[in-house]
């Protein structure tokens, strides 16, 4: 009996033990996958480096759900806060208490358990380049952002810049560009001399001769107005569409107009008459400011009586002629030699240069009876390009422009970029360039001494002849581009002109592509191994062209290299050109070439156009400034590929 009591102790020592112990193994193995998966979850709500107030509640919930309170018998579980180290490593422990159950009678009541886990990014090889709208329209602010976009946006790319820096390990090779776009893009220092023409026909204008004629003769008497007063405007700024800056219709009434008699007589030299008037309202100007904003200046008038003084007096010119000169011009095509802009740069690249004579392009100076030169500048601040050759819709031939890869021939124009120079183009036969659909255009030579648009004037440079901030070609932090430098140049970014997406997806795969012009700088790693390429491509609009422009395609209204040649484009013809090609590039990066696009819609509808050009899930709608960083921090982590360290 003795003997058969100690074996059924033994048994049950044994069988109780195995049962115990399986059941703490079992309690071990899915308390380290909660932990796993709360501190994956704790990583991938960070936003960037940064804990957020969610951040710790994803993770437990993640915790909970693979290891829910009291499961398999456990007692007091406990997920605390994971911490965050110097290096972006997320550090989580996990622990427990199992309380036994046929070792009990043994004196073992319950056994204390503990789980570490650890997460981290980590990159491989990664090219990352930023194709960025830097329209007029980036200078709005979303509802409820206290920002306007363009500040959104620089904060975003700078923290999603550090995330992968954190995540980087050790030989790890992360590169970043830009390419900010508008109406065209700033890529001529980018570029070798031998891929720029050295001459280009511009829409342009020549003098061609002076006249001199009598017109009439001096007046005995001249006759002069006062400005009305008492004048003390409020006056107010606003904001308007950078787009399309155009101030309100002024609104003012006018009562109580009077007149006194002349004094002191109708026919005494000099003599004078006063007038009254009630006057008040509002009066409106529009002006695009160095930044692309469209400032709407507002002038109140108070209700007040005013007057105006008129003065006759005796003109000293009296009998003398009266003669006009006229100045006429050829307004036309005209080609000029542009290789003064390409330097002699020891490594081959364009230089540019500055004040740059263009001969007859203006009337005639002081005594001189031939034109005068126009002094054209085309340097890093403004060296914007025009595509090079392209084909019209049923055209034969090669379509240049649409060729990603293949490297200029020297000598052949047609496969060579050309540079933008507004100070060389004119409107013919149009006034008001920044209406929303001008009319009056003539491709024909005109032969005036009207005096036509000038692109680079004021009125035009932020819109119809916008040229963005300079693109960046691939570039790591040890090579230079730190978090300085990218804060740098992010806040030095303007905004002005309209929305063409296609040049900027171009040049964006241009500068990415592991083929054609950067071929030899792209390839592989340092180390020889491959490199993942991505382009981020954002945009605060749909795509909004003007027949006005001067763009990467000309003066569209006048060279209608994209339209058919013998009818005036329109706007929507050009859209639909624009996101056509749009179309194209993005099907070249994501099926030929193999880069994964990113697309951001922030503050705007990512339709179906902008949806179609991202890889399978990577599209994404930012309505403000929060979900934009949001969004920047999950594209990080999407990128560096989160991974468990422990």
């Amino acid at each position: 009996m003795i003997l058969s009591a100690l074996s059924i102790m033994l048994l049950l020592g044994m069988g109780g033990g195995a049962l115990d112990l399986s059941r703490i193994y079992l309690v071990k193995t899915r308390m380290q996958q909660g932990c796993d998966a709360g501190v994956l979850a704790f990583r991938k709500s960070m936003q960037g480096t940064n804990v957020t107030p969610t951040t710790y509640s994803t993770a437990l919930a993640y915790f909970n759900a693979n290891f829910s309170p009291g499961r398999y018998g456990s007692e007091n579980t406990l997920f605390p806060a994971p911490t965050v180290d110097a290096n972006v490593v997320v550090h989580g422990t996990a622990s427990t208490s199992v309380p036994m159950s046929l070792m009990r009678i043994f004196g073992f009541r319950q056994i204390a358990l503990t789980a570490k886990c650890d997460a981290q990014l980590q990159l491989p090889n990664t090219d990352v380049m930023f194709v960025l709208d830097t329209t007029g329209s980036m200078t709005l602010s979303n509802p409820g952002d206290s920002t306007n976009r363009i500040t959104g946006l620089r904060n975003a790319v700078l923290n999603f810049y550090n995330t992968l820096e954190q995540a980087k390990i050790a030989g790890t090779q992360v590169r970043y560009g830009f390419v900010p776009y508008s109406n065209t893009v700033n890529v001529g220092m980018l570029l070798k001399r031998d891929w720029m023409v050295d001459d280009w026909t511009y829409q342009s204008r020549q003098f061609d001769r002076q006249e001199k004629e009598q017109t009439g003769t001096e007046k005995a008497e001249s006759d002069s107005y006062s400005a009305w007063s008492p004048s003390s405007p409020t006056i107010s700024t606003s904001y308007g569409d950078p787009e399309n800056c155009v101030a309100p219709a002024n609104k003012t009434t006018t009562t109580g107009a009077r007149e006194d008699a002349w004094s002191p007589s109708e026919t005494a030299v000099p003599r004078t008459k006063v007038y009254y008037r009630t006057f008040g309202g509002d009066t409106y100007s529009a002006s695009s400011d160095s930044s692309g904003q469209c400032i709407i200046t507002r002038n109140n008038y108070p209700t007040t009586n005013q007057q105006q003084t008129r003065t006759i007096s005796a003109n000293p010119k009296a009998g003398q002629p009266i003669y006009s000169t006229r100045n006429f011009f050829w307004y036309r095509p005209t080609s000029y030699s542009v290789a003064a802009f390409k330097g002699t740069a020891a490594n081959g690249l364009m230089a540019g240069a500055s004040n740059v004579a263009m001969a007859n392009v203006n009337a005639p100076s002081g005594s001189n009876t031939t034109g005068s030169d126009q002094k054209v500048s085309w340097t890093a601040s403004n060296a914007c390009i025009e595509e090079r050759k392209t084909l019209r819709a049923n055209e034969a031939g090669t379509a240049w422009d649409m060729d990603v890869d293949t490297v200029p021939t020297p000598g052949n124009p047609d496969t060579q970029w050309r540079p933008v120079l507004p100070a060389l183009v004119f409107a013919r036969q149009v006034s008001n360039l920044n209406a929303s659909a001008p009319t009056g255009w003539n491709a024909a030579a005109v032969n005036t001494t009207s005096g036509y648009p000038q692109l680079s004037g004021s009125a035009y440079t932020n819109n119809r002849a916008a040229c963005p901030s300079v693109a960046r070609k691939l570039q790591s932090k040890e090579a230079g581009l730190t978090a300085a430098a990218v804060k740098t140049y992010l806040d030095a970014l303007v905004t002005r002109g309209q929305t063409y997406h296609d040049i900027g997806f171009l040049w964006g795969l241009r500068l990415i592509s592991k083929e054609g012009l950067f071929s030899s700088e792209n390839t592989s790693a340092p180390d020889g191994s491959s490199i993942a390429r991505n382009i981020i491509f954002m945009t605060d609009g749909d795509t909004e062209t003007r027949i006005q422009d001067y763009d990467a395609y000309g003066l569209s209204a006048l060279d209608r290299r994209r339209t058919d040649q013998g009818s005036l484009p329109t706007n929507a013809q050009q859209d639909t050109i624009v996101e056509d090609r749009l179309q194209r590039y993005c099907s070249v990066a994501k099926n030929q070439k193999g880069i994964t696009v990113w697309v951001i819609a922030f503050g705007t509808n990512l339709t179906p156009l902008l949806r179609d050009c991202a890889s399978q899930g990577r599209a994404f709608q930012a309505n403000n400034s929060q979900q934009l960083n949001e969004t920047f921090a999950e594209i990080a982590a999407k990128i560096a590929q989160l991974r468990l360290t422990r």
